[in-house]
């Protein structure tokens, strides 16, 4: 290497300078190698899911799950819930969260429980010529895609250290730990799952992803760009943690390394994974030219044990986020448990002072990850402390709800108890005040029998269920307490773990238990009509002094009831948050009357010079034409040429027609942006779907027909005799998730 000035080397890195790209071969295929899959399944013993040495090992750290604000989309047509799907928004998803049944809105069985639902690719084990055996794609796989979960026993750092000493001295030729957390590692060695199989290279298609799934921190194997069928699948192991000897790479890529594993650290091993590396603000190919640049420094920068490059990471200079940074940040914040990759992190999120970015960040569990960083590292980095609390002190406060659900102000209260320091104690103090004036923005249950429909779709399943942090409740009396009265009904809330009241027809709620019903109209006198005659309860005959009397008696009671229920009212105004009502009723009349306005504009004539309807679509048609055929063509094998080039027609139609419908005056595009593409394409996949459905029930019947009459159909010829039938659908609107 030549010499390179010591003004280089101590400047901060920044992302000015990017080196030269990687050469990248044509991935080989191994289509004909025979499949080994039922041969290496005796190579170890198969585990359906990870186990654990201890109940504490492999923990998320959460007290509580994580919930996303998404709702039920279930699609009636294929029996699906869509909720959480991949180019939704969904704050679970981009921060590698899966949903829990029974602890999300979204409803059951979203699309966002890969790993529960064990959602594997279509995968197989062959016999490399120099590796061993692999793992090959029989399916293409596209970017992103959760591919499979890497099983094993989970154990401590002292465990995994003892069987790294005992495989050696048993001559393994293979090692298969993966970190999990600094202080556990997954042990697929003996007991594991078919992702043990998946080869090491320096230019891998997949990556290893951290996801919190309930209460565990679980590892799985995703794509990092389209794989062919018949493609090996390999990720990059990072190898010097967990090999004690040193092996040849065969990758065969043209920036490999050469040897994987030893006890000496390379560069390769103490890269940032990629998700850290894009919330920090860098690339793989920066850190990799700061340590070409670095090398003969290595020795001062850090010690042998480190496991990333503390000295790269000291000297990124970071920005404050922008919306697309937040739910990167956030998602690294979640799986990282370094010290310096978290201290940068937050160094981030302190510079920003965007109110709508701060927003995010909170919608993005900002309260429940900050609650667990502050916990782990309270003793530890007092500076670090200060920070996240001033943070806090200038996130917008609105309500109880997420504090109180991160349990962000028990930790709040216990630094504030214990700390000797001023500037802590001042900072804990003043969130504290701050938060015991804050509300809990509470809502009323939705009925069961309440359904929505949101774009064609009803938006709750067969099975639908009451809000899951309002669950239905028993309001038990006390002695000498009456029952709720009319129109009262009781729920228990999850966050505060106790129970409130609503009015469902007034659209009310309190957490005091009403002791009268709230008047909904005068009421018609309770007394004996005129003309009435009989005797009166005090025994005497009724006469016109006494009946004007009793009338005058209950004017007067019914004037102090009415007072009492007046005050009960303003009382539950106060409680509820009126203002933020207010306001969102005012901004629902001036959409709607934007709406009308805009609806009345667009239905006049085209003589104001806008382009005409026909044109219009004929200009959609003939952009969308350019991508849809190719977005289904994959179908062609099973439904023929003839079938998708129908699909192909309808699609166009349908999408172009929707388009203009949405935006009749202005233009389209020359060519379809990212975003709208990625919407063309899940458009086009659920309108497939529903097609093969009723596709395959009709070929079921005419084989089943063919049959019977002793006949064999001759499936070559079946894309000839088969009848395209269309089939509409509803259009779902999707944001692109930010990874």
């Amino acid at each position: 290497m030549s010499d390179i000035d010591q003004s280089d080397v101590d400047s901060p890195w920044t992302a000015a300078s990017s080196p030269p790209p990687v050469k990248q071969r044509t991935p080989q295929l191994f289509l004909e190698v025979e499949d080994k899959t039922e041969e290496a399944k005796t190579k170890f013993t198969e585990l359906d899911a990870c186990t654990y040495s201890s109940k504490a090992i492999g923990s998320s750290g959460q007290q509580e799950y994580m919930t996303c604000d998404c709702v039920e989309d279930w699609d009636s047509d294929i029996k699906r819930n869509l909720a959480c799907s991949e180019d939704s928004n969904c704050i679970n998803r981009v921060t590698s969260v899966e949903c829990i049944n029974g602890h999300c809105g979204c409803g059951k069985n979203c699309q966002n429980q890969r790993f529960q639902k064990k959602q594997y690719a279509s995968v197989s084990v062959i016999q490399t010529e120099l590796k061993g055996y692999g793992l090959r794609a029989d399916k293409t796989i596209s970017e992103n895609s959760f591919i499979y979960e890497y099983i094993g026993e989970v154990i401590d750092e002292e465990t995994f250290r003892k069987r790294m000493i005992e495989y050696d001295a048993k001559n393994f030729k293979h090692f298969y730990f993966m970190m999990l957390k600094n202080d556990s590692f997954i042990d697929a060695t003996l007991k594991g799952s078919l992702a043990r199989f998946c080869n090491h290279s320096c230019s891998p298609n997949a990556y290893v992803d951290k996801w919190v799934v309930g209460d565990k921190l679980r590892m799985g194997i995703f794509a990092k760009r389209t794989i062919m069928k018949g493609e090996e699948i390999t990720f990059d192991y990072n190898v010097d943690r967990y090999g004690a000897q040193s092996q040849p790479c065969y990758c065969g890529e043209p920036n490999c390394i050469k040897f994987m594993g030893g006890k000496t650290q390379t560069d390769a091993a103490l890269l940032l994974p990629e998700g850290i590396a894009e919330a920090l603000g860098v690339t793989p190919k920066q850190e990799r030219q700061w340590l070409k640049e670095n090398k003969h420094l290595r020795s001062k920068q850090q010690s042998d044990d480190s496991v990333i490059n503390e000295k790269f990471v000291s000297e990124i200079e970071i920005n404050e986020l922008k919306e697309a940074d937040v739910s990167k940040v956030m998602g690294a914040l979640m799986k990282s448990q370094d010290h310096h990759i978290i201290k940068k992190l937050i160094e981030r999120i302190h510079m920003t002072n965007d109110d709508f970015i701060n927003s995010l960040i909170i919608r993005f569990h900002g309260y429940k990850t900050l609650s667990t960083i502050i916990k782990e590292f309270k003793s530890e980095d007092e500076n670090l402390v200060i920070s996240i609390l001033e943070i806090l002190t200038k996130w917008p406060k609105v309500t109880r709800n997420k504090i109180s659900s991160s349990q962000i102000e028990s930790v709040i209260q216990d630094i504030n108890k214990n700390t000797t320091n001023d500037e802590i104690s001042s900072l804990t103090q003043g969130l504290l005040d701050d938060w015991s004036k804050l509300q809990m923005a509470y809502r009323i249950p939705k009925s069961k029998s309440n359904t929505s429909m949101s774009y064609g779709r009803n938006t709750r399943s067969p099975e639908s269920e009451e809000p899951v942090s309002y669950r239905p409740a028993v309001d038990v009396l006390q002695p000498g307490e009456d029952p709720l009265p009319a129109g009262w009904e009781v729920a228990f809330d999850e966050n505060s773990k106790s129970n409130y009241y609503f009015h469902r027809a007034l659209n009310l709620t309190r957490w005091e238990r009403p002791v009268a019903s709230v008047p909904t109209g005068p009421k018609p006198p309770s007394g004996p009509r005129h003309g009435d005659r009989g005797t009166p309860k005090n025994g005497f005959k009724e006469t016109g002094f006494a009946r004007r009397e009793e009338e005058k008696l209950k004017q007067e009671k019914e004037s102090q009831f009415h007072k009492l229920q007046e005050k009960e009212r303003q009382l539950q105004q106060l409680i509820q948050q009126t203002g933020e009502q207010e306001r969102k009723k005012q901004l629902e009349e001036k959409l709607a009357k934007a709406s009308a306005k805009l609806s009345k504009k667009s239905s006049s004539t085209s003589s104001n010079g806008h382009p005409s309807s026909a044109s219009t679509e004929a200009k959609w048609t003939h952009v969308l034409a350019k991508h849809v055929p190719n977005l289904i063509k994959k179908y062609e094998s099973e439904v023929g040429r003839d079938n998708i080039k129908g699909c192909a027609r309808d699609l166009v139609k349908i999408l172009a027609a929707k388009e203009i419908k949405k935006d009749p005056k202005s233009s389209p595009p020359r060519e379809l942006d990212h975003h709208k593409l990625k919407k063309v394409k899940e458009y086009s996949k659920v309108f497939m779907e529903k097609f093969l459905l009723k596709y395959r029930a009709k070929h079921d019947k005419q084989v089943r027909h063919d049959k019977h009459r002793g006949t064999k159909r001759d499936h070559d010829d079946k894309n000839e005799d088969d009848d395209y039938e269309p089939t509409d659908l509803h259009d779902d609107k999707r944001v692109k998730k930010s990874v």
